[in-house]
C-alpha cells in the first residue's frame, strides 16, 4: 500500500478537496520492528474512509493518508519540537496519546529527519499540488479536513457531536461555518465551533479565507462507531446501525454543502 492515496485527482468539476490525515493504520514493517512489542496504537480516525466513501463516489477529490499518525503526523507544524516526549508537540511521536513509549530505543535525530522527508513532506507536497491545480480553474477552493475523536470517561471536557474548526473564522468565512452548523443541526447533530478543536496545522496553513476556505470537521466516535465511551484500544468494527445512519446523514449534508458552494454564496 502507498503512503497516501488520491482519488479523483484529475476530475475538475468540483472546487473541493477532502483531506483525511489521521485515518491511516499502516505501519511499515521496518518501523514496527523497532516498536515496543504488543503496543496498542489508539487515537486513529477509525473507519473514516469507509464512512465518507460517498465523497469519492460523487467525484470529490480526496487525499487519504494510509500511514498511522504516529509515523509522521501531517497535521503538525514542522516548527514543533517534542517537549519531554509530549505527543502534542511531536511530528514523529515518541509516546502514544496514553503516554506509553512507542519505541524500544529512542529515535535519533537522523531517523526523525528521515521520517519527515519520506512521509511528511510528500503528503503536503501532494496536498499543495491538488490545491494549486484546482485554483487554476476555480476562483475559490474549499478544503475539508476530516477527523474524528473519542470521549473518555475520565475527562471533564464535554464535547458536542461535531466540532467545527476554522481558527475562529480566519481560515473560512463565518457564513460558511454557520451554514455548515445549520445543516448539521437539521440532521440532529449538536455542534461546537472552534472548541475544543480550532483546527490543527493543515487548516490554517492552507486556508486564507480568500481563495482557499478550509475547515476542520471533527465527528465524535459515538456518533458513527458505537454509542459508548472509548479507552486505550484499537477498534476493529462498528455498530452497523449507528454507522449507516451517520453515513446517510453526512451524505445528505455534503450534498447541501456542495449546492451552497456551487451557487457561489
Amino acid at each position: 500500500m502507498e503512503n497516501f492515496t488520491v482519488y479523483n485527482e484529475k476530475i475538475d468539476e468540483l472546487p473541493v478537496i477532502i483531506d483525511l490525515p489521521h485515518s491511516g493504520t499502516l505501519i511499515p514493517e521496518d518501523i514496527k520492528s523497532k516498536m515496543v512489542p504488543g503496543l496498542i496504537c489508539p487515537n486513529v480516525d477509525w473507519f473514516l474512509p469507509e464512512l465518507y466513501d460517498f465523497l469519492l463516489q460523487s467525484g470529490f477529490t480526496v487525499l487519504q493518508n494510509n500511514l498511522h499518525r504516529y509515523i509522521a503526523d501531517p497535521n503538525r507544524d514542522l516548527s514543533m519540537i517534542d517537549v519531554n516526549g509530549d505527543y502534542r508537540y511531536e511530528i514523529v511521536y515518541s509516546q502514544t496519546t496514553f503516554g506509553k513509549s512507542i519505541y524500544q530505543t529512542k529515535l535519533t535525530d537522523e531517523e526523525i529527519k528521515q521520517r519527515i522527508n519520506q512521509f511528511y513532506r510528500p503528503y503536503h507536497a501532494k496536498l499543495q499540488e491538488l490545491i494549486d491545480h484546482k485554483l487554476e480553474k476555480f476562483d475559490k477552493v474549499y478544503l475539508f479536513d476530516l477527523h474524528s475523536f473519542a470521549e473518555y470517561p475520565h475527562e471533564d471536557v464535554k464535547t458536542e457531536d461535531v466540532v467545527l474548526g476554522n481558527h475562529f473564522d480566519t481560515t473560512s468565512s463565518a457564513d460558511f461555518r454557520e451554514f455548515l452548523t445549520k445543516q448539521l443541526n437539521q440532521k440532529g447533530y449538536t455542534v461546537s465551533n472552534n472548541h475544543p478543536f480550532s483546527g490543527g496545522f493543515i487548516t490554517p496553513h492552507y486556508g486564507d479565507n480568500k481563495r482557499v476556505e478550509s475547515i476542520q470537521i471533527g465527528l465524535a466516535y459515538h456518533m458513527y462507531i458505537e454509542n459508548r465511551y472509548f479507552g486505550e484500544e484499537e477498534l476493529s468494527g462498528v455498530d452497523v446501525g449507528t454507522f449507516t445512519t451517520s453515513k446517510n446523514s453526512l451524505q445528505s449534508i455534503f450534498m447541501e454543502v456542495l449546492n451552497y458552494i456551487l451557487s457561489g454564496k
